[in-house]
């Protein structure tokens, strides 16, 4: 399985923790939306899509389960969050150019960049 898109989408910092929200397409096959960018004191965090349950705690609905996973994709959107914050954007695509075989080998510059600006789903 590989990464084949990602979408990410600036947001304004008015004080939030919440810096920007990605999709991730897998395989061409898949589309995991809301996948939120926190800003911490130990800097960028990656936090997958949830829902609030009746005990007010959170739970999330889609997340990798092996570390490797986690970072490869971490890896991957804090370089295009970076990127896009540095040129002054509000969104860039990220296009998978690799044959490689497995997502956990992806890095950044296995992808071009595609900077029109928008963002629309």
């Amino acid at each position: 399985m590989l990464i084949t898109h990602v979408r990410i989408r600036g947001i304004e910092n008015n004080g939030k923790r919440m810096v920007g929200v990605v999709s991730l397409t897998l395989d061409d096959m898949i589309v995991i939306h809301d996948v939120k960018i926190l800003t911490s004191d130990d800097g960028l965090f990656l936090a997958m899509p949830s829902r609030m349950k009746k005990s007010g705690t959170f739970s999330d609905i889609v997340h990798p389960i092996r570390k490797d996973v986690r970072t490869a994709i971490e890896g991957v959107v804090f370089k295009g969050y970076l990127y896009m914050s540095e040129q002054g954007m509000n969104a860039l695509d990220l296009y998978s150019v690799t044959e490689k075989a497995d997502l956990t080998e992806q890095t950044y510059d296995d992808f071009e960049i595609r900077t029109d600006n928008t963002y629309s789903e």
